[in-house]
């Protein structure tokens, strides 16, 4: 039985059982033999574009079928749908308990029958019960003809369709009416070739052939099957049942490929086969860094090439190159140059890894690209407060190769890793922490202002969020806390959002490095209600002298009067260690600041990762609450 997941609530029915005729479609695909438009041999040229030659890499936005994932849609495939199932269908549960009748009634007997004493299950009426009443007193019975029942078949009550042979023997071994199948609505049928055989269920089928087997069929996997035709086309007959992969995720073998669906969200349900599919499997399938496929093999726009999207990639096929996988930060820059359809043409290579580096370059027809492992995308892909697009690649590979020069890490590799690593521990910790959101999306708690420092160079923190996901924030109190006026509260702040109100809003376009005021609740200077949720107030464990150093370091940052800012935002957290870098998260703000009034003898990190977290600085041993 198929395991339902936690994000769906699955109702089941069984009010409408409407037999499906298995229709037909054809699919052409990456098979050797494949029949093809002729191609022009091209010679490679010399790379006219690469990601390192360009000072950034430009951001965008991913939209279209695939942009869950991160990936645009390639030419051709704008439209294509991923989901074609219910939720009702997508992870069907069978009965809790069902038994053949006891002492079937041989004819019906008013108040006599299990349908008096039993519940029917809704869309079967009394009438059809009490007759499978009577089959199955037949077929129990030596001595009494079968009538209607043939020899090798059974009905299961409440309904009258029959189930026979080796798919009986099937849907038996699997649980019957306790199955993900539930029950027939259909007595046993001849396909339209007239050899294999199959019984409809309400939540699938089960198709026999002399060759293949008596194979269950799942209403995600017939979808699939469905658009290829049914066993009329390339997929042919099963040769397995689906087998169940982990993680909601299923796979079933045909004659002629394979379908993989994934039974939780994001719905999924997708062929592969042929040279695709071998690729795929020399790169160690959904192991790979490719993950499953989310796409059927689908035809290039020219006709001459075959493509499958997977979670993390693409593979690309055609009859000149052979299959190559795209994916990362090359993927990216080709989508965004048109795909094939670009300057750069098919690609003609597997990406090649720079020794000891995340850099990686690809040949396409017409040039190469440089673009970046995984490791990298992933990076920027899991990043607090990335969700407008403003961190890319280039950035991530930037910064972290000054921290592993300036640091002398000796892998670059493993350092990209740990970042990475850390970034996820980060972003886990922090929704464990505030696990209890209101409707808006915030923590709960309550909101204010950071007001009414012990120090000048103290600190604060609070629980904050994007759209995308909860993070923390920092500032640091750079105001004389013994001023007559409200200038004692003011604080330097690194933001990349509009910071009033306790609600996220877009992306502030005069973000990055500034002076704030804050006043008290009823002030009536304030414009904008309290803005921080949860606020602790911090002090170093320092001389006075260094937190001094530490406020004029953070208002150097700054530009002229409030709201105004100096150094930009930086939205690479992973790695934001650079004290000397003209742009600043919250947390790498308060610990630079630290860093150069203490001349690195404070260094607020809590674990030394190769990114500080606004929770690293709130647990550091070198602050405490007040």
């Amino acid at each position: 039985m198929k395991v339902l997941s936690h994000k769906l609530i699955v109702t089941i029915s069984i009010s409408l059982l409407i037999s499906t005729t298995p229709g037909a479609a054809v699919a052409q695909s990456s098979f050797s033999g494949s029949s093809h438009r002729d191609q022009i041999q091209s010679t490679p040229e010399t790379s006219r574009a690469s990601v390192a030659d360009n000072d950034a890499v430009s951001t965008q936005v991913v939209d279209g079928p695939f942009a869950q994932w991160g990936i645009p849609p390639p030419p051709g495939a704008e439209d294509y749908k991923v989901n074609q199932v219910t939720e009702e269908e997508l992870n069907p549960q069978g009965l809790v308990e069902w038994h053949p009748t006891a002492n079937p009634n041989a004819e019906i007997i008013p108040g006599k029958m299990r349908s008096d004493r039993e519940e029917i299950p809704a869309g079967v009426d009394k009438a059809e019960a009490d007759k499978t009443e009577t089959r199955e007193a037949q077929l129990v019975d030596p001595d009494t003809p079968t009538l209607n029942a043939h020899p090798g078949c059974g009905v299961y009550w409440p309904t009258s369709f029959e189930v026979c042979g080796l798919i009986k023997e099937k849907y038996d071994s699997i649980g019957g009416p306790t199955s993900f199948l539930l029950f027939p609505k259909t007595n046993e049928l001849t396909n339209p070739d007239g050899i294999g055989k199959r019984s409809e269920f309400v939540n699938g089928y089960i198709y026999w052939h002399p060759k293949t087997g008596a194979h269950t069929v799942s209403l995600p996997t017939s979808k699939v099957w469905q658009r290829h035709g049914w066993e009329k086309g390339f997929l042919g007959y099963p040769t397995t049942s689906d087998i169940a992969q982990g993680n909601a995720w299923y796979k079933q073998d045909f004659q002629g490929g394979h379908i993989y669906t994934h039974n939780a969200l994001p719905a999924t349900q997708a062929s592969i086969q042929g040279a695709i599919y071998d690729k795929w499997q020399s790169m160690g399938a959904q192991n790979s860094e490719l993950g499953y496929p989310i796409s059927d093999e689908l035809t290039t726009p020219d006709g001459i090439g075959r493509f499958n999207v997977f979670e993390g990639g693409m593979i690309y096929w055609t009859p000149q190159y052979g299959a190559h996988a795209v994916s990362g930060s090359i993927l990216i820059e080709w989508g965004k140059a048109g795909f094939e359809k670009s300057t750069y043409g098919y690609p003609i290579d597997d990406a090649n890894e720079v020794f000891n580096d995340v850099k990686i370059s690809q040949k396409f027809e017409h040039g190469s690209l440089i673009g970046f492992n995984n490791i990298v995308q992933k990076i920027v892909d899991s990043m607090p407060g990335n969700q407008y697009g403003h961190l890319d690649a280039w950035q991530v590979y930037v910064d972290g190769m000054y921290y592993v020069k300036s640091t002398r890490q000796d892998d670059v590799r493993k350092t990209f890793a740990i970042a990475f690593n850390e970034l996820v521990e980060y972003t886990n910790r922090y929704e464990l922490e505030t696990v209890a959101l209101q409707s808006g999306g915030l923590p709960e708690g309550t909101d204010e202002d950071p007001i009414n420092p012990k120090n000048r160079g103290d600190i604060f923190y609070s629980d904050a969020t994007t759209a995308r996901v909860n993070h923390g924030h920092n500032g640091i109190f750079v105001g004389n806390p013994n001023a007559n006026n409200n200038s004692k509260n003011d604080t330097v702040e690194a933001s990349g959002v509009i910071g009033s109100g306790s609600l996220s809003g877009e992306d502030d376009t005069t973000s990055g490095v500034k002076r704030r005021q804050n006043f008290e609740k009823g002030d009536p200077r304030r414009t904008n209600p309290p803005r921080l949720r949860n606020l602790r107030k911090q002090t170093v464990n320092t001389s006075q002298a260094t937190r001094n150093a530490a406020a004029n370091w953070a208002l150097s940052k700054t530009g002229v009067g409030y709201n105004s800012p100096g150094a930009g935002y930086r939205y690479n957290f992973a790695f934001n260690k650079n004290v000397d870098g003209d742009s600043f998260n919250c947390s790498s703000l308060v610990w630079s600041a630290y860093m150069v009034a203490s001349r690195n003898a404070i260094d607020l990190d809590k674990n030394g990762g190769p990114g500080v977290y606004p929770d690293d600085i709130r647990d550091s041993p070198f602050v405490r609450d007040y």
